[in-house]
């Protein structure tokens, strides 16, 4: 089993950062090729989506949502070529102004056997892609809504 936590900074409110993140055109800031609401509606509790990633294995990945927190937390446990993914995100305000997302994130399982590689720093990298993306989509959209 593998764990790592992600901490990322947000020079935006936190209902900006949390709108963005849950936004119905799912993650679409994210590099992702697609995600799909398969069952429920979106970001409720038991939803379930499929995510195609655009890495170089093209994982499709199911997730379903385990815990909802408006502003507050998101819960997701994933599955994808061979690999049980927790995933707790934190969303908390620092100021009026700024906010920080904090990931953390339990997995287990194969799939690094069969890559020939570890698959906790290609999981930990790619959180860190993800978040960094939120952030710029943040604080793009806030650059945009100034006067």
């Amino acid at each position: 089993m593998g764990r790592f936590e992600s901490r990322i900074a947000i020079h935006c409110p936190l209902q900006v950062v949390f709108d963005t993140y849950t936004q119905p055109d799912t993650f679409r800031w994210a590099d992702v090729h697609s995600v799909t609401w398969v069952h429920g509606k979106p970001w409720e509790l038991e939803s379930r989506m499929h995510i195609k990633t655009n890495d170089a294995f093209r994982v499709t990945m199911d997730q379903v949502v385990t815990h909802f927190e408006p502003y507050r937390r998101i819960d997701f446990i994933s599955h994808f070529a061979g690999i049980t993914l927790l995933t707790q995100v934190h969303f908390r305000a620092l100021s009026e102004d700024e906010s920080e997302v904090h990931g953390r994130l339990e997995f287990v399982g194969t799939f690094s056997r069969m890559a020939g590689f570890a698959i906790g720093p290609a999981l930990e990298q790619g959180t860190e892609k993800f978040y960094k993306d939120l952030k710029r989509a943040c604080e793009q959209q806030g650059q945009s809504e100034s006067p």
